[in-house]
């Protein structure tokens, strides 16, 4: 007797991948990937890496790109509870919140865990780094929470004369969009300026900026105007080289946030809100958004070379030396021996980054006199 063919859920929209990709690719990561974290927090995760290759045609896909796909398609293709899935997230995300706030309550944050005890990100190399600055810390999260603000961007690209690319995400309305002629790869990649942003809410496409979703709503990032990009990998070590490896951590941390709340009960640019938070409780910090502008800057790819590392990336661990690219940026800071590693999907070797980073440092502490050579 032949088996029963399980049956998949047909997509309600265009451009969705059929279950059946969705599933495998993810079961290809699973047993490829082993990620420098807890285990539920990596299948999150590679949940995240499943609609990247969909919405570029990468991994099993293979040129056939679905830009309309979401999380909760490929939640719902493993047979898991999107609500769960999106629980787990924010948990993490909440689990450095409480670090934040222990800080600003007085605390010395020396230790990377949150209330419980459990490392930050589920990431145990963090509880095992040297005692940290919290104060440091937060500098470094304030830093890379706000670089990637379009106001804060556009005043870089003012100061510097550098076009560098930006955008926000919207709860969009995805019949419209689809009755528009648009789906989410044009949204994330063309250009659209303050009138079209208006004309979108005017005709439903742009439900609001922040909030629950529904059925027929979807988290979705919407480009404002191209440039060059930014890479994650030269925020994480820029903040160390200026300021230490307690900056460094809070770079990373930042950028766990950007990546985690893309997928949470409730949406709303977590990473700014937290670096707010830190601008309200800490005021003597010592850094300003003129100096979140400056990151964005340091980080600005304007060479089209400079890798940039998703936090599935950051975290993944190469078995030949047992180190994932976040902990060989952390070693790197503190001057300390780090493996040999390719980073980022381009599988550029580290050391290239760390003499890029230099370098760059150097040229802009050049052109800025009064900083005496760094804050750090």
């Amino acid at each position: 007797m032949s088996k029963r063919k399980r049956r998949f859920a047909q997509p309600r929209w265009s451009g969705v991948a059929p279950d059946e990709m969705l599933e495998t690719d993810f079961r290809v990561l699973e047993t490829r990937e082993l990620l420098r974290c807890a285990w539920h927090n990596e299948q999150n995760l590679l949940i995240q890496s499943v609609i990247g290759h969909a919405h570029e045609g990468h991994g099993i896909f293979k040129g056939r790109r679905f830009p309309n796909t979401t999380i909760d398609d490929i939640a719902r293709a493993l047979r898991l509870d999107p609500r769960a899935v999106r629980r787990e997230r924010q948990d993490v995300i909440d689990g450095v919140e409480e670090y934040i706030d222990a800080v600003l309550a007085g605390g010395d944050g020396r230790y990377l865990v949150d209330s419980d005890g459990t490392p930050l990100l589920t990431m145990g190399t963090l509880a095992l780094l040297p005692e940290m600055d919290g104060r440091e810390v937060l500098r470094g999260f304030y830093l890379g929470g706000l670089r990637d603000d379009s106001e804060v961007r556009i005043g870089a690209e003012q100061r510097y004369g550098v076009a560098i690319g930006g955008g926000d995400s919207y709860l969009v309305h995805l019949p419209t969009m689809e009755a528009a002629g648009q789906d989410a790869d044009r949204l994330a990649h063309e250009d659209h300026d303050a009138a079209m942003l208006i004309k979108y809410r005017e005709e439903g496409l742009i439900v609001r900026d922040e909030g629950e979703d529904d059925d027929d709503t979807a988290y979705l990032y919407i480009r404002h105007r191209r440039g060059c990009g930014t890479s994650d990998d030269a925020c994480i070590v820029m903040a160390g080289l200026q300021y230490g490896i307690s900056a460094a951590v809070g770079a990373f941390l930042a950028d766990a946030v950007d990546t985690l709340e893309k997928y949470v009960p409730v949406f709303g640019g977590l990473d700014k809100k937290l670096a707010e938070k830190i601008e309200r409780g800490m005021p003597d910090l010592g850094v300003t958004r003129d100096d979140a502008g400056d990151m964005a800057y340091l980080c600005a790819d304007e060479s089209g070379e400079v890798p940039d590392s998703s936090l599935r990336h950051l975290l993944s661990v190469d078995k030949r030396f047992d180190q994932c690219a976040a902990e060989a940026h952390f070693a790197f800071v503190m001057g300390r021996p780090y493996a040999p590693l390719g980073i980022a999907h381009e599988r550029t070797p580290n050391v290239r980054l760390y003499d890029y980073c230099v370098e760059r440092l150097a040229a802009w502490r050049r052109r800025q006199p009064e900083q005496g050579g760094g804050r750090g």
